[in-house]
């Protein structure tokens, strides 16, 4: 294994990294497009990418944990100290969480209308995990959107940390994911 390989992530990790990104910004974009009635855009074609976008961070959410159980972790150099290292794994727990629970929750609520979610453009439809109720529909779908909100402030604590890492701590943090 060259250098370069052993001081990055797998191509496979990047490539599902950087994907993620692109997935959750089209996450946010179609939903607000969905939602946005008063543009004249049809909110129903914006939802079903919308679904799309979250059954594909789903999906990258395998690859990734797969990606990182096999593959090498390379070290950050200089290595940071124990509380950063703390911060990170938090940090990176709670990410994984946002990316595995938001998808959910968002089929639940499909779901608790009545309505399995289809795969767009494809009218396959994935099995239903709950039964229709308007109430638990109600509560869940709150849940997705308060969730959604904290993710974004997670994801720029994710960002700003990224960014420290590589303007004023000056090591390779950020290197490894490119």
């Amino acid at each position: 294994m060259s250098t370069i390989a052993r001081s990055r992530y797998s191509i496979t990790v990047r490539l599902a990294h950087w994907l993620t990104v692109l997935a959750i910004a089209a996450a946010y974009l179609l939903v607000e497009l969905g939602e946005d009635d008063e543009r004249g855009g049809t909110p129903a074609l914006a939802m079903q990418g919308h679904y799309l976008a979250g059954l594909a961070v789903l999906a990258l959410l395998v690859v990734r944990v797969v990606g990182m159980a096999r593959g090498h972790r390379p070290p950050i150099v200089p290595a940071p100290g124990r509380l950063t290292v703390l911060a990170a794994g938090i940090t990176h727990a709670a990410l994984y969480l946002f990316l595995l629970g938001e998808p959910i929750l968002g089929i639940l609520s499909v779901n608790y209308a009545g309505e399995a979610v289809t795969l767009p453009w494809s009218g396959v439809a994935l099995p239903m995990l709950v039964h229709a109720d308007p109430a638990a529909r109600e509560v869940v779908e709150e849940l997705h959107e308060l969730l959604g909100e904290i993710f974004y402030w997670v994801i720029g604590l994710h960002v700003a940390a990224a960014l420290w890492h590589h303007v004023v701590k000056r090591d390779n943090t950020l290197r490894r994911m490119l």
